[in-house]
């Protein structure tokens, strides 16, 4: 319940909209931009000479940080693209992108061609994870940033019932996961933090003009 406002079995679904805001609560934190220790997967695959595209078993893939190719004598960082086309130039590839997800299996499509046998390793973010059962748990979040989880599902919940301190707690949990998140630069840090308390902020002047809306008509119906 928030504010006697019922938070399962509304509309006669069971369970939501719980389960749709601890959903989103979850994806927020583990999207793009933010990267945690806890949540990074490595892939290490080998690509030769002639081959553009390579399909590995991964079926968390939530986005990819960073990647790397070797000869077994050097190696070199790859860059990240989202999206690379097709090409028969053969060379040291220098780009990789996970160009299909079919929730089993990613393709990977590296550019240029490689032409020869390399070693590439990638890491990436896990997915998150839909609550499906009362028994699921928060997890890959540890327990030591619950704090976050609470925060976030408050202010989904005041989003929900269009209380006015929605803006407020929403500014308050995204400066938490921000100051939370080692992974991303302070620039990119501020931008983001700085575009959801803008937006916030429009939110709260939109409450705050219907709630005199609301008194306005009241002095005019008492």
């Amino acid at each position: 319940m928030i504010r006697q406002a019922p938070l399962t079995g509304v509309g006669g679904v069971p369970n939501e909209p719980a389960f749709s805001i601890g959903d989103w609560v979850r994806q927020f934190i583990l999207n793009a931009p933010f990267a945690w220790r806890w949540n990074r997967v490595q892939n290490v695959f080998t690509v030769i000479q002639g081959t553009q595209d390579y399909i590995q078993p991964v079926s968390n893939l939530g986005f990819l940080e960073v990647g790397s190719i070797a000869n077994g004598t050097n190696q070199w960082q790859l860059q990240v693209s989202n999206d690379l086309g097709q090409t028969i130039q053969q060379a040291r590839p220098t780009t990789i992108t996970p160009l299909t997800d079919d929730g089993t299996n990613v393709t990977f499509r590296l550019i240029p061609v490689p032409d020869q046998t390399y070693t590439v390793n990638v890491n990436y973010q896990g997915a998150a994870p839909n609550f499906v059962n009362l028994t699921d748990t928060w997890a890959p979040i540890p327990d030591y940033l619950y704090y976050l989880v609470e925060s976030g599902f408050l202010a989904k919940t005041y989003e929900y019932i269009n209380d006015e301190k929605f803006p407020q707690s929403m500014s308050l949990f995204v400066k938490q996961v921000v100051a939370a998140n080692a992974g991303i630069a302070d620039t990119q840090s501020n931008i983001y933090a700085s575009e959801f308390i803008n937006s916030a902020r429009e939110q709260q002047a939109q409450l705050g003009n219907s709630a005199s809306g609301r008194a306005g008509r009241g002095l005019f119906n008492g």
